[in-house]
């Protein structure tokens, strides 16, 4: 029977959640506001090996990126939120090739060369310190949804908006930074 050793890790601290920094290349307006970030969900599919008595999990060969969710804070002239809207409209085009013309037109006049639809970014956590420690790359991003912003006069006090957006990517890595 396998002993089971127990070896003191080198590092005792915890993660804390207030400790990182997120950055979009083609959105720097968001970066600025950025209250929060998820680190998705991975998940490898699996196929069911047949036998006489029972199905054998086998794991399978692909994996599945869930979406990244970020919440950022709207600036008072919501160029944070419109950022996102240009890069959704141009992507989608909705009313006419232009849009598209258009969204290539605002990144050449801000040297933008990560292309049209797609961006890199990153996210960088640090130690209980606020040191830079673990850096995750997320490749090819692109936005799949932005939410919607509730303007109210109902409110007794005054809670800034938060706005919500939805990415997908091909991949992201987690590097240590040392």
């Amino acid at each position: 029977m396998a002993q089971l050793q127990r070896t003191m890790p080198e590092n005792l601290s915890f993660l804390s959640p207030t400790g990182f920094k997120f950055a979009i290349q083609k959105l720097p307006h968001v970066n600025y506001f950025c209250t929060s970030a998820d680190i998705p969900d991975i998940t490898l599919g699996q196929v069911d090996q047949e036998n006489l008595f029972i199905r054998i999990p086998v794991p399978g060969d692909k994996l599945a990126f869930s979406p990244l969710n970020l919440s950022f804070a709207i600036d008072e002239d919501m160029k944070n939120f419109k950022e996102i809207y240009d890069w959704l409209i141009g992507l989608g085009y909705p009313d006419n090739f232009e849009q598209r013309a258009n969204l290539q037109s605002a990144l050449q006049q801000r040297n933008e060369k990560s292309g049209l639809v797609y961006s890199d970014g990153s996210m960088i956590i640090t130690t209980a310190q606020y040191q830079p420690n673990i850096l995750i790359n997320f490749i090819d991003l692109y936005p799949i949804s932005i939410g919607g912003l509730e303007f109210s006069t109902q409110s007794t006090d005054i809670e800034y908006l938060q706005g919500s957006v939805s990415f997908n990517y091909r991949k992201y890595t987690i590097d240590f930074i040392k």
